[in-house]
């Protein structure tokens, strides 16, 4: 499933080609993803302006000149997908969801799976609703100026949340409701970052290690969305390019593997994989305490 980095890496792409086009047409190849697509959606967004779009959690909006959310979520195996004007290719495979503008620009909607989403909002309905309402905080700001108060929030409000959690930290750190956005990659690779085990009882962290583990989500995520998210199985931006941070993971799917951090210390040991929840967890023992 595509996490924060790619979610945001295809959200810029989007805003870079469609922020100010208008919608000429809508194009509905299924009539169903996770939940049914409104029948209407074609009618109610024709000639509608696409004013910004915005990243909450995993999903998508396209803010629209009318008051209204268009909402994108990309399930476990979808893609967006731009074709520039001219190009006249053919409907692609699994394409569900076609937007034109009248600019000549396509973006389309692609998902073998079918579990992704599409609907149209009202600003505040979308705002109230039980999809988003009840999500937790962003682990990154809105903006630079932002960050270092982001950051003290985050401590605060982890160490409330999991002074008395008694899971282990990877499997809360993948709730939704605690913190947006982590998936399996980035929390791997965090809590590597820093130093702290994924199989610790959450509310034995100490004051210290949340501020630290804090720092690693945010510098983890940073790092990925610069390297354009990593590109697995259907993933790709919204242009068809791909990301590469996947050639910078420390301890995901390097099951066996000589730990990077142990070499440099001239210790020996290796990453081990094991199953929390049913996800895969890679960790090196020595350096995750």
């Amino acid at each position: 499933m595509p996490e924060l980095p790619e979610v945001e890496t295809i959200k810029r792409g989007l805003e870079a080609q469609l922020q100010g086009q208008r919608i000429k047409d809508i194009e509905l190849y299924c009539q169903r993803l996770r939940k049914p697509i409104p029948v209407s959606l074609p009618q109610q967004l024709k000639n509608k302006s696409i004013l910004s779009f915005s990243r909450r959690a995993k999903y998508i909006l396209a803010h629209l000149d009318t008051a209204q959310i268009l909402l994108f979520h990309l399930g476990m195996s979808g893609r967006m997908l731009i074709r520039p004007f001219g190009n006249n290719e053919p409907k692609a495979k699994h394409e569900h969801f076609t937007l034109t503008t009248h600019d000549g620009i396509k973006l389309s909607y692609i998902d073998p799976r079918r579990f992704g989403m599409i609907d149209l909002y009202e600003n505040q309905a979308l705002l109230d609703n039980q999809i988003l309402g009840k999500l937790g905080p962003e682990p990154l700001a809105d903006s630079p100026i932002l960050e270092e108060n982001h950051r003290n929030f985050l401590i605060n409000y982890l160490q409330e949340k999991l002074e008395h959690r008694r899971q282990p930290i990877k499997t809360l750190l993948l709730d939704q409701y605690l913190i947006v956005g982590l998936g399996n990659i980035y929390v791997c690779e965090a809590l590597f970052k820093a130093g702290i085990s994924p199989l610790r009882s959450a509310d034995t962290l100490s004051m210290q290690e949340i501020e630290k583990l804090v720092d690693s989500i945010q510098i983890t995520l940073m790092d990925a969305i610069n390297a354009g998210g990593s590109s697995m199985r259907d993933y790709v931006h919204a242009d068809g390019s791909t990301g590469y941070f996947q050639m910078s993971w420390q301890v995901y799917d390097r099951e066996g593997e000589l730990c990077t951090n142990c070499k440099k210390q001239h210790r020996q040991s290796i990453i081990l994989r094991i199953v929390q929840g049913g996800r895969s967890t890679f960790f090196c023992p020595v350096c995750q305490k």
